[in-house]
């Protein structure tokens, strides 16, 4: 079940691999209180590195399981943790900027500073900030959402 215990496992996780991500999404709405608490279907976080190779080699090495390999994108990795799907997207830097670059040819630029600190559940963790969140999601079309389907837009794994 995806709780905020799956949440704080998962970040965890991916800190104890040497992987700093911080929750993006929904999850991330409802720590900073832009959407009521509700269920959520997955776990969205944002990787700020210069790519997905250590994710890559620890899903390669069975750190992380479970791997989606239909959303194995130029800007996204995905794997099942605890039952519950995790996406993450890769945040570049830049010259001054801070950018996603959706399918490899696409980019999106973030707002600075891109985290902050929340409370979920009585801890504190990085989340993407409020001003990036509601951006990011009014963009969502810009992002060109419907590539996901386009088998010329997967990449290969290592």
């Amino acid at each position: 079940m995806n709780t905020p215990k799956t949440v704080r496992s998962v970040l965890f996780k991916l800190k104890d691999l040497g992987v700093s991500a911080a929750l993006c999404g929904g999850w991330a709405e409802e720590a900073f209180g832009l959407i009521s608490p509700r269920e959520h279907k997955d776990i969205d976080l944002v990787v700020e590195a210069d790519d997905f190779l250590a994710i890559d080699r620890a899903l390669e090495a069975g750190a992380l399981q479970n791997e989606i390999a239909a959303k194995r994108f130029a800007h996204k990795r995905a794997f099942m943790f605890l039952d519950t799907l995790v996406e993450m997207y890769l945040v570049q830097h830049r010259a001054d900027r801070k950018v996603t670059s959706f399918w490899g040819d696409t980019e999106y630029v973030w707002h600075d500073p891109l985290v902050s600190a929340v409370r979920l559940d009585g801890i504190i963790i990085r989340a993407v900030t409020p001003k990036n969140l509601l951006e990011f999601r009014r963009s969502h079309r810009a992002h060109q959402p419907w590539r996901w389907s386009d088998p010329g837009s997967l990449v290969n794994p290592i």
